[in-house]
């Protein structure tokens, strides 16, 4: 075969990728050869799509990709159909694994040069894996004058519980590349409090590389023993020492007020005060519980 063939080099470029090989798939590309689709932010290429191609290999261990046409398109370029399938076992985007399977479809447009191929451009539907993994794909603007836009994680015990204290944190991740490695010990952490009786909720925000937490706890004491033990107090030695975040704060704070807990009637429609996680309507009697 003439390793300028673009039909050839179609099918060695996605045998490399169907047998899982970075440095395969590289070695089908040209010198200054490069790699785009929905999801990269542009081309990459070399170390760039190396580390591409290994996150969605931890991310689906058995992805494959069902080569279907290739049509020859002049004397450089194809266009090779394909459908991308596997089984999310691994870390998704900091997510952990679903074990769901996927299926997506999608088009490469290849052009080859003397040297080998020059440039790939896929082209997918970009929300079609989230969707299928459970995820929520949301459009929205970075931000909008002094409004800032991201996302939310919020988590509450089965019960309502009135908090002894709230800790506030705010900080701002190095650069772009250190904003999942900074969720994923939020995570973790979030995780580890959850086993602690004192623990009662968490609210965490991000938008672009700034990063927001209130956490809510029983009392200062218990705040005080969590923090200083498990992954919170390895993600505080990133903070000092690994250059994690360009800077950041904490402050607690104690209730001031404490307003009464109200639910509305699903009998009658009147708003009932509640003293505990259960009571009556006080309108009409009916049981009503507070919201969790």
């Amino acid at each position: 075969m003439n390793p300028t063939d673009p039909v050839a080099s179609c099918h060695r470029y996605f045998d490399a990728w169907r047998a899982r090989d970075a440095a395969a798939v590289l070695a089908t590309l040209a010198p200054g050869g490069r790699y785009e689709d929905p999801l990269t932010g542009g081309p990459i290429a070399g170390d760039a799509l190396r580390g591409y191609m290994q996150g969605l290999w931890a991310a689906f261990p058995d992805l494959d990709f069902e080569l279907g046409e290739v049509h020859r398109v002049g004397d450089a370029t194809v266009h090779g159909s394909w459908t991308m399938t596997g089984h999310n076992s691994g870390s998704f985007h900091g997510l952990p694994p679903t074990g769901r399977a996927v299926r997506a479809p999608g088009i490469d447009v290849i052009r080859v040069g003397a040297d080998g191929i020059e440039d790939v451009r896929g082209y997918f539907d970009s929300a079609a894996v989230p969707r299928q993994l459970g995820l929520d794909v949301i459009v929205q603007p970075r931000e909008i004058g002094p409004f800032a836009f991201g996302i939310s994680t919020v988590v509450r015990r089965p019960q309502p519980v009135t908090p002894g204290v709230l800790a506030f944190t705010e900080l701002i991740a190095a650069g772009d590349e250190q904003v999942q490695p900074i969720r994923e010990l939020s995570r973790q952490t979030v995780i580890e409090n959850l086993g602690n009786p004192d623990f009662l909720g968490f609210t965490g925000a991000i938008a672009g590389r700034r990063m927001t937490t209130v956490s809510a706890w029983a009392s200062h004491e218990a705040l005080r023993a969590a923090m200083r033990s498990g992954t919170h107090a390895q993600a505080m030695q990133r903070f000092w020492h690994d250059g994690i975040a360009e800077g950041g704060h904490t402050a607690v704070y104690t209730p001031l007020r404490q307003g009464p807990a109200w639910r509305r009637c699903g009998a009658c429609g009147a708003m009932s005060r509640l003293d505990a996680a259960q009571g009556a309507c006080t309108a009409c009697g009916a049981p009503v519980a507070a919201l969790a």
